[in-house]
């Protein structure tokens, strides 16, 4: 599935400005801070997690009061998870968009959709009992290829910064392609939990992309 009418390239502007040496600074800036607000094409599709190299997300959902007894049901729930990330097209003088749906075999399809220009926004969840602020943005690819195994895939990076726990209470999600072990592409999700005193709660998932159906007829 190639990026919606409206996406912008997989390339990096950043990459092209870097290999002109006689680009001033303040070019060069301008480049990155294009690249911050640019939805990443190469997610773009529908992806099925890889259950056996993943982590389970209990400690991430315990870490935020759900009781542990629920974890056995989670796990169950996560081995069917999907995602499909589209980028939406942007208006003229707009900052990119991303929508994340995730959805399992026997849950309601979850949908976020949030500007990449780090703006705030309160949201409110399912229940409509909590609130919190989000916002998005894009990290640039790594100059070092070799911390993505090989690749050079920005990364969309969502965040929750859950303010009626207090300060310090955050949750953040990061995806980007990488390079696993086997040699396949797989998209990374890595899910961070930070909270005042305690040390980061991190858990990785990986996904594979789900080729389409073929065609019955």
């Amino acid at each position: 599935m190639g990026p919606p009418e409206g996406a912008h390239p997989s390339g990096s502007s950043s990459s092209v400005w870097s290999s002109l040496p006689s680009v001033p600074d303040s070019l060069r800036a301008f480049a990155r801070s294009l690249d911050a607000r640019r939805c990443p094409a190469a997610l773009v599709g529908t992806w099925r997690i890889d259950a056996r190299r993943s982590e389970s997300l209990c400690p991430f959902v315990v870490g935020l009061g759900v009781p542990k007894v629920a974890c056995p049901a989670i796990g169950l729930l996560e081995r069917t998870t999907e995602l499909t990330i589209s980028c939406p097209a942007a208006a003229p003088g707009e900052a990119d968009r991303i929508v994340i749906e995730d959805k399992t075999a026997l849950s309601a399809r979850n949908v976020t959709a949030v500007t990449l220009d780090g703006a705030e926004v309160e949201r409110a969840t399912k229940t409509g009992r909590r609130r919190f602020m989000l916002s998005g943005a894009t990290r640039a690819a790594p100059t070092d290829p070799r911390e993505a195994g090989g690749l050079s895939s920005e990364t969309a990076v969502v965040t929750c910064r859950l303010f009626q726990r207090g300060p310090g209470w955050a949750t953040r999600q990061e995806r980007a392609l990488v390079r696993a072990e086997d040699g396949a592409v797989r998209l990374r999700e890595r899910n961070v939990l930070t909270r005042p005193n305690e040390p980061d709660v991190v858990v990785d998932r990986f996904f594979r992309r789900k080729e389409p159906e073929a065609d019955a007829g």
